[in-house]
């Protein structure tokens, strides 16, 4: 379900204090995940993660995750998160909480593996080396000789809306690389950015986005609103 700015920080009011709704009900955003400091003191609410959305004025108190959460609690990297709230007891077995429990999270999104028939070559866009956490993008020809190389550094993600097109780009954490065909429609030449498709039942756009329809470019996406 999409929801307006203001739809959504209502609906964030209403899972806190809401009651016996917590627990049916699913909220997803962009944000950054970092571990958190308890105060050891009874009655405190206090989860073992703090998640702090995009826009800066959300922080969810995480007690818990249905995933791996190893690699995005840095408090850095800005990935997409889905969960609920749940029921629980402040320290000490005072009180009750309500705390979130992460049950998805969509880390970085590259393109799938393509071999080119003429060429015969095959096109690996994200691979890593036994031992290590390097990422790099090869061309293979038979019989699984490597062609060509290209290490992929963190500083080297493709932002929203920026190319996709080499098997060197890869999309930040959050982005999909989308393929489409501008104005001159299928004859003309295929493009590839990285963008956050809305289109899909109960995607939310970051704050300070929309999703909007580009019919010559990738569709619906999330595009930032004009101020």
């Amino acid at each position: 379900m999409k929801h307006s700015s203001k739809a959504f920080f209502a609906t964030l009011f209403f899972l806190i204090f809401g009651g016996n709704a917590l627990a049916a009900d699913r909220v997803t955003l962009s944000g950054t995940l970092s571990q958190a400091a308890c105060p050891a003191a009874c009655g405190v609410c206090c989860g073992n993660y703090l998640l702090q959305d995009t826009s800066g004025q959300i922080s969810l108190s995480v007690g818990n995750s249905f995933v791996d959460l190893t690699g995005v609690t840095d408090g850095k990297v800005i990935s997409r998160f889905s969960g609920s709230f749940y029921p629980a007891p402040g320290q000490c077995g005072i009180g009750q909480c309500n705390l979130f429990v992460i049950e998805e999270v969509d880390n970085e999104t590259v393109a799938e593996t393509v071999y080119d028939q003429k060429k015969d070559t095959l096109a690996i866009p994200s691979a890593t080396i036994s031992g290590t956490s390097d990422h790099f993008a090869l061309t293979l020809k038979p019989p699984f000789n490597i062609d060509s190389i290209t290490a992929i550094g963190k500083g080297k993600f493709a932002a929203q809306g920026h190319s996709c097109a080499s098997v060197a780009d890869q999309c930040a954490t959050g982005l999909s690389c989308v393929s489409y065909f501008g104005i001159a429609g299928g004859s003309g030449p295929e493009f590839k950015t990285c963008e956050i498709p809305c289109a899909q039942p109960g995607a939310v756009c970051p704050s300070g986005q929309a999703c909007v329809t580009v019919a010559d470019g990738p569709g619906q996406v999330c595009q930032a609103v004009p101020r």
